[in-house]
């Protein structure tokens, strides 16, 4: 992903155009909260009970590679 920031409170999910197992999102993305925090966010495509349709989703902490930790030991990663 880019280097692109959201405005507090916002954010984009994309089709996961990687998606390769059913369990993996259909949808990807970032938002930033009120607090000014970057999240990864994810979502599933998915029916209600009532046949409805949703898309469940997912916050997590934006994902380092283990190199890059390695570079930033003893900096702030969040």
């Amino acid at each position: 992903m880019s280097d692109y920031k959201h405005k507090d409170g916002m954010g984009s999910l994309f089709p996961n155009k990687y998606k390769e197992k059913e369990n993996q999102p259909d949808h990807k993305g970032t938002m930033t909260d009120l607090n000014g925090q970057v999240w990864e966010i994810a979502g599933w495509n998915s029916t209600t009970q009532a046949g409805d349709p949703k898309i469940s989703i997912k916050q997590s902490k934006p994902y380092v590679k283990p190199e890059d930790k390695e570079d930033k030991k003893g900096e702030d990663l969040f």
